[in-house]
């Protein structure tokens, strides 16, 4: 995982208190992943959050943007009870990137993949992209990672 300093920060209490365990994934979610993932125009989608999209390929300048946009999950749309503090909250996010990248690095082929946790205090977000050479999703220059705590995970990076 790559992460900026302020996702460092917030990383090592989620840790410190186990806030990022898979097993605490609200069932929402796990059904999600478990509808699995499906493919269209060279893309990778979440099946249900494709099917529940109204978008196409030509909508978008690319098909980096077009799968981050059908990627994207609010983690709050998907939990119950009125939700959760928000470090319990991101704790959550980089669980559910966890796991979308442990289903990922499983599929057959020989695409890689980028999964992005960002955090801007109240809100997490998790979305996913094929890692492609000619596109890029994440401005290495932009002020939006010193606004949010962003997470970077990558399906052909070993992790310890």
């Amino acid at each position: 995982m790559k992460a900026n300093p302020q996702m460092e920060l917030l990383c090592e209490e989620i840790r410190e208190e186990n806030l990022d365990d898979p097993g605490a994934l609200p069932q929402k979610l796990l059904s999600l992943l478990d509808a699995g993932f499906s493919e269209s125009d060279q893309c990778v989608f979440l099946s249900q959050l494709k099917k529940n999209t109204p978008v196409s390929r030509i909508d978008f300048p690319d098909r980096t943007a077009y799968e981050c946009f059908v990627n994207h999950i609010h983690i709050a749309d998907y939990l119950e009870n009125g939700g959760l503090p928000p470090l319990e909250m991101l704790g959550r996010g980089i669980a559910l990137a966890r796991e979308i990248k442990q289903r990922l690095a499983q599929r057959q082929g020989q695409s890689h993949f980028r999964i992005i946790v960002a955090f801007n205090g109240v809100d997490c977000t998790v979305r996913f992209h094929t890692l492609r050479a000619d596109e890029e999703w994440i401005d290495k220059d932009s002020g939006r990672s010193r606004e949010e705590a962003v997470a970077v995970f990558e399906t052909r990076e070993l992790e310890p």
